[in-house]
């Protein structure tokens, strides 16, 4: 007689039964029969799932998007400080510039001349190109606030030294300090600079001397950190009596606001 091995069945029973729901256990019915807020979750237990998987959805995407906007906004600050230092770095070329054209002039010697022109060609094309890199930078600066503004002010300064003032003016009119970061922060600080150099940039050009000028008694009055500089460049600029005595009245104002600093502005105020 043959022994038939033994089924399986208890097993293939246990794993073909359905998964029974934790929510419809007798014990747990049993247990929330006397309890309300039991038995509201036993009732809604499906909504209540279907809510926390939400909020966990929404937890991860605001964790992404704040690391995506930090992420961003590292990036801008890194472009901010290259851009600082690449013009730093084209002001003492164009400097460097300046002073080769001098020594060339001055020489006598044709080969002594030669050499120099062909380091006064080097230097320019070294010059042209660290200006194009500027501008790439600075449109690269289209977001987040204030590295937008920042870089719209830094491309109107380059533009002043390609001698487009047009696109200086259109570049200062087109922004404010005042509306750049919060009073007494960096980017406060940098944009009152950058506004400084555009004004001064403009200040000899007939077509947008008004503009400098605005842009400076607005600094002279309620800037920071460059009213002194403000008060100083409207002065020199002042060609009229009026000019004149608008910026004494300013100087003096500028004084008695930064105690401090009277040292770093102009004695030339009247009743002095």
């Amino acid at each position: 007689m043959s022994i038939t091995p033994a089924s399986n069945d208890s097993s293939v029973s246990s794993q073909n039964r359905p998964t029974k729901n934790i929510f419809e256990d007798p014990a747990i019915a049993a247990a929330a029969a006397n309890d309300p807020f039991a038995r509201w979750v036993l009732r809604n237990w499906t909504s209540i799932v279907i809510t926390l998987v939400v909020c966990a959805v929404a937890a991860v995407g605001y964790n992404r998007f704040t690391t995506a906007r930090l992420e961003k906004r590292a990036s801008a600050t890194q472009i901010l400080a290259n851009i600082q230092t690449n013009f730093e770095d084209l002001v003492s070329k164009e400097e460097a510039l300046t002073t080769l054209k001098s020594e060339e002039a001055s020489k006598t010697d044709a080969q002594e001349k030669e050499s120099l022109k062909a380091k006064i060609a080097q230097s320019a094309k070294e010059i042209e190109q660290l200006k194009d890199k500027i501008s790439l930078m600075s449109d690269a600066l289209d977001s987040p606030p204030p590295f937008d503004t920042l870089g719209k002010m830094y491309k109107g300064l380059l533009l002043s030294r390609r001698g487009d003032f047009d696109g200086t003016a259109a570049a200062l009119s087109s922004v404010s300090w005042e509306q750049v970061g919060k009073p007494n922060s960096s980017e406060r600080f940098m944009a009152e600079l950058l506004t400084l150099g555009l004004s001064r940039a403009l200040i000899d050009s007939p077509a947008h001397r008004a503009t400098a000028c605005a842009q400076l008694l607005s600094l002279a009055e309620r800037g920071s950190f460059a009213a002194v500089q403000a008060a100083n460049a409207l002065q020199v600029a002042a060609e009229t009596s009026e000019e004149k005595a608008q910026a004494s009245q300013v100087i003096a104002t500028v004084r008695t606001k930064f105690p401090a600093q009277q040292k770093f502005l102009s004695a030339s105020v009247d009743g002095e």
